[in-house]
């Protein structure tokens, strides 16, 4: 626990507030991001498939079916992954602000040194 005078407690209010206040920012740039990239992905998906199917190569003449199905199984994927990525992102964001909290509110010393996110810890 981190010994604080009454001024040195009002600093680290005032720094826990700047510091939650860029955090929340922070996280919904990320919601906003999330949002466009579904919707790009989404239209951009539907787009190419329709493309592909109707105008350059019709489904009952396609030769290479599985490439077809199998690029679509990767579009998947992919989007998958972009949503898990914010997903996570704005899991760890919570996290950081519960940590602000202990070291500028609750006082704890290693409260922003020590404890890793377990979704920082994961990417490395």
């Amino acid at each position: 626990m981190i010994k604080r005078t009454e001024e040195e407690q009002k600093i680290a209010d005032k720094q826990h507030a700047f510091y939650k206040g860029e955090l929340y920012k922070r996280e919904l740039s990320n919601s906003e991001a999330y949002d466009k990239a579904i919707l790009s992905l989404s239209s951009a998906g539907l787009a190419i498939s329709l493309t592909f199917i109707k105008f350059i190569v019709p489904l009952d003449k396609a030769v290479h079916l599985v490439f077809l199905k199998s690029s679509w199984i990767l579009f998947l994927l992919s989007v998958t992954f972009v949503i898990c990525s914010f997903l996570v992102g704005n899991k760890a964001i919570q996290f950081h602000l519960e940590c602000a909290e202990q070291y500028y509110i609750d006082g704890k010393a290693d409260a922003l040194c020590v404890n890793l996110s377990p979704y920082t810890r994961c990417l490395g």
